[in-house]
């Protein structure tokens, strides 16, 4: 397992980059997302598959239960805060898209580096 905020490979050495289901359980996802976009080439590409969060009791009830069972979310993004965290931390949001309807939906980012 490597640790996402300090990868040891060389500047701009990936065309692509996939971080699946991780930058919502990370005490620093920003951190990730500026050491992603070291090893990424110009114009590299970045996928990062991420659940996402809503409003309501379907919602507190599942972070509640998940939380019981040591499963803890320090961001709890809805799929618009997702894409504009990525943003703000020097990607172009190219795919922005909500997976499934139900109370634990994934939110589908793809997004080019700036």
């Amino acid at each position: 397992m490597r640790d996402a905020t300090a990868l040891p490979y060389d500047d701009e050495s990936f065309d692509a980059v996939i971080i699946s289901n991780a930058l919502h359980i990370m005490p620093e996802p920003e951190k990730a997302l500026c050491e992603i976009k070291r090893v990424l080439k110009k114009d590299g590409v970045l996928y990062a598959p991420t659940f996402i969060h809503g409003n309501g009791a379907a919602y507190r009830l599942r972070t509640r239960l998940l939380e019981l069972a040591g499963f803890y979310a320090y961001s709890k993004w809805t799929a618009a805060e997702l894409a504009e965290f990525v943003r703000k931390h020097g990607y172009k949001v190219r795919k922005n898209k909500v997976l499934g309807d139900t109370i634990a939906p994934l939110c589908y980012i793809e997004a080019e580096c700036l």
